[in-house]
């Protein structure tokens, strides 16, 4: 694109020479500047071409393990997984209708060209050898399964999703080099019609954006004739660098279930190592569907386990000190009913449960008076207000919010307990009515929530606003006064395409800063002299603005340039909000300098420079904005909460809101690039 530009500007310069019959010296100076842009946008052009050269996947897949690794153990600590100490989980094989035969898994394991993946010697002689606890998770799959490809059932907060991140963090440490990377990835955002490995590679470069980089030259040449993205994310997973485990199968629409499970076949071959989680129900309704039934192929299946009442029990005694501790006594009533079949017995028999109670009934050290300053648990014992499990999952739900917002606690909240539920309904809405019950929240896709007209009324409006001021404060208000408008309904009749997305620009790291101060400081000096041959020609006041402007855009251009990412950083939403705004600025800036400038060197000298000034500020700012608002999903999602903001439907700040309620609160986790509630039946509680 920048070389582009510099030829067009180099051309622009010619003509204008010519028209104007300049000299030599004069016509030198209006070329010249576009020298050196035009040899960075060449080198520019020529790095990218370089980067499709062979990369060392193994050192790729070990930056790649370390930011897996570091992403998923802080999200364990956030999500008090150690606190006070993993609860336990078991399970066992599912029923035989569930998973294939296991003579079937063991003869297709041996059958593989090469050999079984494991040794054959540690396989059990059928599927009830399976069963097993807590951290033996990496070794059934690894040793035990003889195919590796395995599916987690569970009733609803069974632990589905931490036993997930144990596993992962399990195949992380026991990896040995050139091991595929074990990459979680959260099933409800994948609409069964797209391309498995397609979708999976948008997310792993969403993630991780050093994936995004070419990859090398012979894949890039074939995934370019298919038509895909020539890139590592793509070439890792078609190389079967990567393992994944995909969370969330029951999240999928329960029509497209049996879709799903054929695509998972297609897209994964036979010795690809894969896990996915699903609650049983509707994973036993995919499977036995009336027509044609569709099966994982090669995978076997575990069935995770009640909690034992003792666990739990243990559980709740200590995360409230001890078993001798006044606190732990509160727990009595509750202790004598686990395990039974009384409502607080089976609500509180998963680890989801045990968590909303933990934090609803739990006194903490810093609740003055406690614990009279928190309810008694012996409530959800009123066997005629609590008919069932459900009514004790409703009650628990709706206790939630306050007791994470409590302000009596070590990261006291700035938004009240009534804010917060305010604001997590209209999300839990959102994603309901207008995202298809999805459980990933992406901040990029809320201004779907603004009406289609009100956002590009909002869009004129700040255009409008924007150009008055600014053409204003340079020119004369009156002046500003004319454009503003005039531009802000121009905007408003250009049938600019607002559909949220994200463009990434990736952060420059300390010597891309570096060279981005060079080649500022070597265009102004280009300016400067541009101005000391043109100045006479094009007056002095004139000729010095014009040069100093083409020097900011030849340092804008090619100064901002980002460094591609190490691959062991990893983009939550906070950074990849971050990173999107970037974007925004720098296109924003390049475009409206670009258009400031040829106004000058245009209209400026054909009409005089304070109407070629106006022109370019009006012009350049309406370009630059709806040109940001095209590229990237930060200007326009920005535009959307200020709208939200107005109408008090959310709290200023939102992605503080949503950092906190991830970081502190545990009403959030977070899956890779996007925020879900803490589980999907919060999510659904909350939008009814």
């Amino acid at each position: 694109m920048y070389l582009l530009l510099t030829v067009a500007g180099m051309i622009a310069a010619l003509l204008l020479a010519r028209r104007f019959g300049l000299g030599v010296a004069q016509t030198a100076a209006a070329v010249l500047p576009t020298l050196a842009p035009g040899y960075l946008a060449w080198a520019a052009f020529h790095g990218d071409r370089s980067e499709a050269d062979p990369v060392d996947e193994d050192k790729v897949l070990e930056q790649l393990a370390l930011a897996v690794r570091t992403q998923w153990d802080n999200e364990a600590a956030v999500r008090r997984v150690d606190d006070p100490y993993p609860l336990p989980v078991a399970w066992e094989a599912a029923g035989d209708d569930l998973a294939e035969d296991w003579s079937l898994l063991t003869s297709l394991a041996r059958a593989w060209p090469g050999g079984p993946p494991s040794d054959p010697a540690l396989w059990p002689a059928d599927g009830a050898g399976l069963a097993g606890r807590d951290a033996e998770i990496g070794h059934v799959l690894s040793e035990r399964v003889p195919t590796r490809r395995l599916v987690i059932l569970g009733e609803p907060g069974a632990g589905k999703s931490v036993l997930l991140i144990r596993l992962l963090q399990d195949l992380i440490a026991r990896r040995a080099a050139g091991d595929p990377v074990p990459v979680l990835f959260s099933l409800a955002s994948w609409d069964p019609h797209q391309p498995l490995k397609t979708w999976m590679a948008g997310q792993l470069r969403r993630t991780h954006p050093g994936l995004a980089t070419a990859a090398p030259l012979a894949v890039a040449l074939t995934d370019t004739i298919n038509g895909g993205p020539s890139d590592l994310a793509l070439y890792l997973l078609n190389a079967g660098r990567i393992l994944p485990l995909l969370d969330g199968f029951d999240e999928l629409p329960p029509s497209r279930h049996a879709t799903a499970l054929d695509m998972l076949n297609r897209a994964m071959p036979a010795r690809q190592p894969l896990v996915v989680t699903s609650r049983t129900g509707p994973y036993r309704t995919a499977l036995t569907r009336p027509g044609t039934t569709v099966r994982l192929n090669g995978a076997a299946a575990i069935q995770i386990l009640p909690l034992k009442p003792e666990d739990a029990a243990d559980y709740l005694c200590r995360d409230a000190g001890g078993r001798h501790t006044p606190a732990a006594h509160r727990w009595n009533t509750v202790i004598s009913r686990l395990g039974t079949t009384s409502a607080v017995g089976q609500a509180l028999a998963t680890p989801f449960g045990l968590f909303l109670a933990r934090t609803i009934y739990n006194p903490r050290p810093d609740i003055p008076s406690a614990p009279a300053q928190v309810p008694h648990p012996d409530e959800i014992c009123d066997a005629a207000l609590y008919v069932d499990s459900g009514a004790i999952n409703a009650h628990l739900f709706q206790a939630f919010i306050p007791a994470a917002y409590t302000p009596y606690q070590p990261n006291p909240p700035r938004w009240t307990a009534e804010q917060a539920h305010h604001t997590f309904v209209l999300l839990a809405r959102f994603q309901q009515n207008q995202r298809a019950g999805s459980p990933d929240i992406a901040w990029w896709e809320l201004p779907l929530a603004v009406p289609r007209f009100a956002l590009r009324s909002l869009v004129s409006l700040v255009v409008s606003l924007v150009v008055g001021l600014v053409v204003g404060l340079a020119t004369e208000p009156g002046v500003g006064l004319v454009y503003g408008p005039l531009t802000g309904l121009t905007a408003g009749l250009m049938r600019v395409d607002l559909t949220p997305r994200v463009r990434l620009r990736l952060e420059p790291s300390a010597i891309g800063r570096f060279w981005l101060a060079v080649w500022l400081a070597v265009s102004l000096v280009a300016g400067l002299m541009a101005w000391l041959v043109a100045g006479p020609v094009v007056g002095l006041v004139a000729g010095l603005l014009v040069g100093l402007a083409f020097g900011l855009v030849v340092g804008l251009a090619d100064g901002l340039v980002a460094d591609a990412p190490g691959l062991t950083a990893s983009s939550g939403p906070i950074r990849l909000h971050a990173l999107d705004r970037r974007t925004f600025l720098t296109v924003f800036f390049t475009v409206l300098l670009t258009v400031l400038v040829a106004a000058l060197l245009t209209i400026g000298v054909l009409f005089g420079f304070m109407f070629g000034l106006a022109a370019g500020l009006a012009f350049g700012l309406m370009a630059g904005i709806l040109m940001g608002l095209i590229e990237t999903a930060w200007a326009v999602f920005t535009v959307a909460c200020a709208y939200l903001v107005v109408r008090r439907k959310i709290p200023r700040h939102l992605m503080a809101f949503l950092h906190d309620a991830h970081e502190h609160r545990g009403v959030l986790r977070q899956a890779g690039a996007v925020y879900q509630f803490r589980h999907i039946d919060l999510q659904r509680h909350l939008a009814q």
